[in-house]
């Protein structure tokens, strides 16, 4: 749904023939009866600062909105100066609103209604010169504080609150252990860095801790003392719990610490005993696997500490069990972003100037890639793909440990040492693979997240060498993919590649020909069942194929019914 044109205006008013006004009212419509130009006039800039702090809209005056019948309902508009109506919503809302007046003619009434058309605000929130704030909540103009919505602008990331001012935070509130320890950072994983000899207060205002004088938020978040965290911050807490059992705590750790010293906790419990490894031979070499792999980890408390909405009351919560990790974060998606496109969808930081802060530390990567790695950090020991999840007040990242498939582990690893790129896509797919017989190109587009142009690339460059992980069955665009011989055996068994392969295709119609001895007739699903093919879209093509062959002139078929009707019989049975 968007803003109607012109004749999309001329259909609606079309429609009151048989509705009312009222009934074709929505996000972006309004319908207004003709009162005046004055009043009118007044009634214009109240809603033209309420689209303007949506998505926009369009009011038409000259209809009434409870009446029906189109004769009955449009009086049309009159009296009034166009330029003049134009110029006058423009002077009674702040920050003033160029609306566009449009004339529509129709023979009920004085033969012109207006229509008043508002693009969407780029300097929000709007509101009449008299000081009345509105915002259009479904087919209402509601009541809008401005402070409510500067926070709205702050937790959609259209406001970077981590670079304005953090007031009542001076350069003396800082902890110079905190600063120290963003040195030795930097020192560790950018060692020739111009900002590491820095002074203290150059140093700051490189990572915009220090901005025109003052401490911006991410200074406050990244360097001030506890004390001055819980003072000036409360919301900033990081909670994390242990669970030794379903019913039992082993440890819960609460408090509010400078970000970076957050992250370098996380990275010692999950160095430790509490996420213990296991050892397999690869070779005469041998692979640690991880509970829950320390990059992923650290990458999913960064995401969680430097993406999360600072105005929410909420804190940020990691959940640590053997069976998995629960990282949840304040604040819902960024709009645009969803679980169904976290993996590709560009970064888009709610706090802009924090994030920047630990891309120039070197702990975060600006193009978003984080995510990715946190997926690939799990998949690659054959574990669970990793979940993420919203209820648009929070986001929840579950990383499972369900135990490492080995013989995946080993098979990445010796690629890996072979040269070979292994990329996330190559795992996503695998992943896929290993809980179903086939995939297709609308299936790993799903899961790769991608067009599927671009998911079928993947797949035919994972049936190439020096891969060669998968195998192509067909030559149409409903082909599927399946694993290689090898590949197979490894992840599935010995049997797995001859059952994934199916019977040979020579039989197909002598395993139909005995179904039809115990059973009269024979649709697609029941042949997909019969041959298992499953339920893919490629799948139904192959039957409707392979049932079109049968059914021909010299088939052994006969085709009855019609529509989803379908179904087959014997011929000499027909």
């Amino acid at each position: 749904m968007s803003v109607p044109d012109c004749t999309e205006l001329l259909h609606l008013l079309d429609a009151l023939e048989h509705c009312t006004a009222d009934d074709l009212e929505s996000q972006f419509l309004d319908f207004k009866p003709w009162q005046g130009p004055k009043e009118d006039l007044r009634v214009a800039c109240e809603y033209a600062s309420c689209f303007a702090n949506g998505s926009g809209g369009v009011v038409v005056f000259g209809a009434s909105d409870k009446v029906r019948g189109r004769a009955q309902a449009i009086h049309g508009a009159a009296g009034y100066d166009l330029d003049m109506f134009r110029k006058g919503i423009y002077a009674g809302t702040k920050p003033g609103i160029d609306a566009e007046i449009i004339e529509l003619r129709v023979p009920e009434g004085t033969g012109t209604v207006l229509a008043v058309r508002i693009p969407e605000g780029t300097q929000k929130p709007y509101g009449t010169v008299s000081g009345m704030f509105k915002q259009r909540i479904g087919k209402n103009c509601m009541p809008l504080d401005p402070a409510v919505f500067l926070r709205t602008q702050i937790s959609t990331a259209a406001v970077d609150w981590s670079g304005a001012p953090a007031a009542g935070v001076t350069i003396s509130d800082l902890d110079p252990l905190q600063i120290e320890r963003a040195r030795q950072i930097l020192r560790s994983k950018a060692p020739s860095s111009g900002l590491i000899e820095l002074p203290d207060q150059a140093f700051l205002e490189g990572l915009e801790a220090i901005r025109a004088g003052y401490i911006t938020h991410a200074g406050m978040l990244l360097f001030a003392r506890r004390e001055v965290l819980a003072r000036h911050c409360p919301q900033a807490q990081f909670h994390y719990v242990f669970h030794d059992s379903e019913t039992t705590v082993a440890r819960n750790d609460l408090d509010r610490l400078p970000l970076l010293e957050a992250v370098e906790r996380m990275d010692q419990i999950f160095s430790g005993p509490i996420n213990p490894e296991k050892e397999i031979e690869i070779g005469l070499f041998k692979l640690r696997i991880p509970q829950f792999p320390l990059e992923g980890v650290r990458e999913a408390v960064l995401n969680a500490l430097t993406h999360r909405d600072y105005l929410n009351p909420g804190e940020v919560l990691v959940r640590h069990s053997a069976k998995e990790l629960v990282v949840t974060s304040p604040g819902g998606f960024i709009d645009g972003i969803t679980p169904e496109n976290i993996l590709r969808h560009e970064a888009v930081p709610r706090n802009r100037t924090l994030a920047n802060a630990l891309v120039k530390l070197r702990l975060v990567e600006s193009s978003g890639i984080g995510r990715r790695r946190i997926f690939r950090s799990a998949l690659v020991y054959g574990k669970r793909r990793p979940e993420y999840s919203t209820d648009g007040h929070s986001v929840t990242l579950r990383i499972f440990n369900q135990g490492a498939h080995e013989a995946l582990a080993r098979l990445i690893a010796r690629l890996d040492a072979q040269g070979a790129d292994v990329g996330l896509d190559q795992l996503l797919v695998l992943d896929a693979l290993r809980s179903q017989d086939y995939i297709d190109t609308a299936q790993a587009a799903e899961v790769l997240q991608l067009p599927r142009d671009d998911a079928r690339r993947v797949l035919d460059a994972m049936c190439q060498p020096p891969l060669h992980l998968i195998e192509r069955k067909g030559h149409t665009p409903a082909a599927t993919f399946h694993l290689s011989k090898g590949v197979a055996k490894d992840l599935k068994g010995k049997a797995a590649y001859t059952r994934t392969r199916g019977l040979n295709p020579v039989r197909y119609a002598e395993m139909v020909r005995e179904y039809l001895k115990d059973h009269r007739e024979i649709k697609n699903r029941e042949l997909r069942e019969l041959l298992g093919l499953g339920d893919s879209q490629s799948a139904q093509v192959e039957a409707s194929r392979l049932l079109k062959k049968w059914s021909s002139p010299t088939g052994f078929l006969d085709r009855h019914g019609a529509g989803n009707s379908i179904f087959y019989v014997s011929r000499n049975s027909s």
